[in-house]
Parts: structure tokens; sequence; C-alpha cells
């Protein structure tokens, strides 16, 4: 399991190199904050990625006690502009989790070089390191499409709040048959989206996400889609969640704009006909 958290702020510092503190976002978080960072939940004590997307943005450094003695790593290259490159920078650790020590403080510190101030903003993801496994995927003739795998398409006509989570609920194309399904990768599009999270109707807490694009022909992610569209492999993601298809999950969408139109695509697989936790 995966959830993802925001960070931003105006940096007004724009000198090459000069690290600022970028702000922990409490509104709609679920990990506790500590100061203008938060504190790392026992239940996900390892990092499972990050991404920051700003006009100038230069580094990002992740900072808490368990990266030491080693200096604090620092990454670059970045998102530099006001959406996802057209291949996103995204660190992805999931093959390799950076560990950390839960309850301990995790803040983002970022530089910026625009000369002046200017505001970043960061995502970062965190895990509980198990196994990222997906189910099988049924090779042939399958009995009421259980463990076949198909990407749906839903559409929302939200007015987002800009630069906050907005909550939509996707209106699917067509509906889902009967059953249990497991979520394993996604897409949203919006004019000015940066990063969405998937939020389940009935639990667990935890909100898995990825970078969001604001164009139909922008690429995602690689490791965010169940096939790696670079490989043609499975993702390392593994399984975000499973829900029955009468609760479907909500989508959390940070963009930059008050935007009115998403679009939302998510690779699912079929795991059974059970419609309750009873019949599981």
């Amino acid at each position: 399991m995966f959830h993802m958290e925001a960070f931003r702020s105006s940096l007004s510092s724009g000198t090459t190199n000069v690290f600022q503190q970028v702000t922990y976002i409490t509104a709609g978080a679920v990990l506790a904050p500590s100061g203008s960072g938060l504190q790392v939940a026992a239940e996900l004590p390892f990092l499972h990625s990050l991404f920051g997307v700003g006009a100038n943005l230069e580094n990002i450094q992740p900072q808490a006690a368990s990266f030491q003695p080693l200096p604090y790593p620092t990454f670059s290259p970045n998102n530099k502009g006001t959406a996802a490159e057209a291949i996103p920078r995204l660190w992805d650790f999931s093959y390799a989790p950076k560990a950390l020590r839960p309850t301990e403080f995790f803040n983002v510190f970022a530089s910026q070089n625009s000369g002046g101030a200017e505001t970043e903003a960061v995502f970062v993801q965190f895990t509980d390191n198990r196994p990222a496994t997906a189910p099988p995927i049924a090779t042939g003739p399958a009995i009421n499409g259980n463990g076949m795998f198909t990407t749906v398409h839903a559409t929302a006509g939200v007015t987002l709040t800009a630069n906050a989570w907005s909550q939509v609920t996707p209106t699917l194309d067509s509906p889902l048959p009967a059953g249990t399904y497991a979520l394993v990768g996604a897409r949203v599009q919006s004019a000015g989206a940066l990063a969405f999270r998937v939020s389940p109707v009935t639990g667990p807490l935890w909100k898995p996400g990825g970078v969001a694009v604001q164009s139909q022909d922008a690429a995602d992610a690689p490791n965010q889609r169940f096939f790696n569209p670079i490989t043609g492999k499975h993702s390392n993601w593994g399984i975000w969640m499973t829900f029955f298809q009468n609760v479907f999950p909500y989508v959390q969408i940070w963009s930059t704009s008050a935007d009115t139109t998403e679009n939302m695509w998510f690779d699912l697989i079929k795991l059974s006909d059970a419609t309750t936790s009873n019949a599981l």
C-alpha cells in the first residue's frame, strides 16, 4: 500500500542551490503534521516516490533523521514549468523504498533559481514496503471476466479549487459487472492538474496517487500504469486498493486552476464475483 501527501509554499530566494522548506499541506491530509512537515506513520514507514512542479524548480531534498549520517538526498531533474514534463520527472523508489523511522519528523526542502520568490509544489508518497504484487491475469476464457484486465474511462464535471485537494466522483462510460476489483494503475487529466490520489469509499485511510497530466497526449509516469509503456512489463506499484463495483473510489485532484472538466482512466483486474466482504 502507498499514500500521497502534498507540500507547497513560496520560496523567497531564487538563488541556485539555496534550500528552503516547503510547507506540508494539512487541509485534507491523513498523516499527522509536525511543524512545517509531518510525522511518519507507523503503517507506512518507507519513502515510495516523490515529484515536484515549479516554473524554476531546481532540487528537491527530503529530510529525515533516518537519512543520516549520509547527506540528505537531493533529487534533480524535476518538472520545470506549470505542469509535469512530457515524460514526468518522478523519483520512483518502489523497487527499493527508503526506510524511515515511525513517528520521526519528515520535511521537504527545495531550491529554485528564478531570481526572486516562487511557489513550488512537491508530492510525496509513503509505503509499507510489502511486496508489490498484482493478481495473475487470465490468459484464456474467463468466467464472468474474473481474472481479466481492462482499462475503464470516467469523467467528472466538478469545479476544482485551485492549489488544494478537490474530490470528484468518477462517472464511468460503461458500468462494471458486479464483483470485486483491484485498482492497479491510473491516469488523471484536467486543464491545470498536477497530482491526483484515489480515495476509497469504504477504507482504508490511505490514498495512493500519481502525476496528473494537463493534455490528452502527455505521458504518464511509467510505473503509474499497470503496463509500463516503455518496457511492456507490469508495474512495480502492485495493487493500489480493492473495491466492489457499487462503491467505486473517489478521486482527489490537485490543480493550479478552477478546472471544470476531468478525465480519468483506471487500470483494473476483476478478482471475483463477490459483492460483499462476507462473500470474499
